[in-house]
């Protein structure tokens, strides 16, 4: 080895000789040898590269388009009130009343069992016979719901629940005669709702269509100017 080759570093010195020296093919069998001598290559499944594209897919989805989607947030206290009595409604629709037959003389007894104290309320009338009177538990509050029928036989539901600081949001609302009470439709009913001083008041039916709109305007009106529910507390 030269002097000059010793100043060279060993990977210089590698591809020194890389260059340098000459190469000889192997021989055939030498060759056939080797191949046969390592294992052999197995071809990956069809169903490998579509795999593994598909999540690689899905990982960008998640880095990149996950954050940037809405969170899903609960209803409003108005939303989710609507939906609570909703729920009473239908209940009341499929199994009746949980009390039995009612006369005038229960309703201001429901008082001590609801936390709403009925000062007025409507008994029936031309259009809307009351049906039933009960106490029921909506949004994690005592209230008192009235049921009544109509004269093609739809029940409509009054709901009362105390809720001081509830307000309606003003993209439900809508001008019915001085008042501006919201409408909300949820679930294949539709809904009033106000508050009426410390309590939250709804009436629910399946009067959805905007051709029996005037009829559940109606309803409206003769509910609110007949029944007013005070907090008994």
């Amino acid at each position: 080895m030269t002097d000059h080759h010793r100043d060279l570093s060993d990977d210089e010195l590698g591809r020194r000789l890389a260059m340098d020296l000459p190469r000889y093919a192997a021989p055939t069998h030498v060759r056939e040898a080797v191949l046969a001598a390592l294992p052999a290559r197995r071809r990956p499944a069809p169903w490998v590269w579509p795999a593994v594209t598909a999540l690689a897919t899905a990982a960008v989805l998640v880095l990149f388009f996950l954050p940037s989607l809405p969170r899903l947030l609960p209803g409003d206290p108005a939303t989710r009130l609507v939906r609570a009595v909703v729920s009473e409604h239908t209940r009341t629709l499929m199994w009746g009343s949980r009390w039995g037959d009612v006369v005038p003389t229960v309703l201001p007894g429901l008082s001590q069992d609801t936390g709403v104290t009925l000062a007025r309320a409507l008994e029936s009338d031309e259009r809307l016979t009351l049906v039933a009177a009960e106490p029921v538990y909506v949004e994690q509050r005592r209230g008192v719901a009235m049921h009544y029928r109509d004269a093609e036989g739809h029940l409509v539901s009054y709901v009362a629940v105390p809720m001081a600081n509830f307000t309606v949001p003003e993209r439900y609302r809508i001008p019915v005669d001085r008042w501006r009470p919201g409408l909300v439709r949820e679930g294949g009913f539709a809904a009033w709702l106000w508050r009426q001083g410390d309590v939250a008041c709804v009436i629910v039916s399946d009067r959805v269509s905007d051709a029996e709109m005037e009829t559940f305007k109606d309803y409206f009106r003769r509910l609110r100017l007949t029944t007013e529910a005070l907090p008994a507390y």
